[in-house]
């Protein structure tokens, strides 16, 4: 209702600013010909106009932006053009007032460039988007988790999707015998549930543990479907379907919906997989 007030004043304002430029410009120049009992009408219509137009601008922002969060960041999409930041790219947050009084979510990368914002229109917009701020802040502001001793071995170090899978499932299929990238010291396999379920790791990280999980003789089926959901971040669920046995945890429509937020190179492997 207090937004509702404040685009009638605010469409009133304009109505009559409008009125007085009009009144200086076109009728004082044909009083003689002008009806002004049409006056009234023509300045309520005017005032219902301006006050539609500065509500219907929020509308359209909102329709405009969608925002979800996962374990590991925000997927946005404005206008189609989608967008996944990781937590550790992302500044901080906050509900503001615009011009209008309208509140508005506000999201920032880590310069402090707003890259959202979002009009919450009505209670329960109001109420869903402070939700959504109180779960984004806790989350940016999370504890980095130490990087495990298989981290180098697990890292994608610039490679090629595919040539980082083929290391990967070298390791899986290698266990404690194999060493990883450039490694020379044995890997250490039994760090790598506690790394798929830690959402303190980096998807990277998380995403090539259960890679590797999945592509061990006997395929750690249970630590993966446990830890992987469809609130996993992008990269995850992805090399989770591309292993040989993860396509039970993360369909082809799962996959799907996230291919949006992945990289070229790993939308092209989703679709090449096909």
């Amino acid at each position: 209702m207090a937004t509702m007030k404040r685009a009638s004043m605010v469409g009133a304002s304009l109505a009559g600013l409008t009125a007085y430029l009009a009144w200086g410009s076109f009728v004082r120049s044909r009083e003689d010909e002008l009806d002004f009992t049409y006056v009234p009408i023509v300045f309520v219509v005017a005032t219902l106009f301006a006050a539609a137009i500065v509500l219907v601008l929020p509308f359209w922002r909102a329709l405009r932006v969608k925002l979800s969060l996962d374990e590991g960041g925000v997927r946005c999409a404005v206008d189609g053009f989608v967008t996944y930041y990781p937590w550790l790219l992302l500044g901080s947050g906050c509900v503001e007032n615009d011009w209008v009084g309208i509140p508005t979510l506000i999201l920032t990368n880590e310069s402090g460039r707003a890259f959202a914002r979002v009009p919450l229109l009505g209670g329960r917009a109001h109420s869903n988007g402070t939700t959504l701020l109180q779960s984004y802040e806790l989350r940016r502001s999370g504890a980095i988790a130490r990087a495990p001793l298989v981290a180098r071995a697990l890292a994608r170090q610039g490679r090629p999707l595919a040539a980082w899978l083929e290391a990967l499932a070298a390791l899986g299929a290698g266990g404690d015998k194999r060493t990883g990238y450039r490694e020379q010291a044995p890997l250490d396999l039994g760090e790598l549930p506690s790394i798929v379920s830690d959402l303190g790791q980096t998807p990277e990280l998380r995403a090539a543990a259960a890679y590797v999980l999945l592509a061990q003789r006997e395929p750690d089926l249970d630590t993966v479907r446990g830890a992987v959901t469809e609130a996993a971040p992008p990269l995850v669920q992805l090399l989770v379907h591309l292993s040989p046995a993860g396509k039970v945890i993360v369909s082809r429509e799962s996959a799907l919906d996230v291919r949006p937020f992945l990289e070229p190179d790993e939308a092209a492997e989703l679709d090449r997989v096909a």
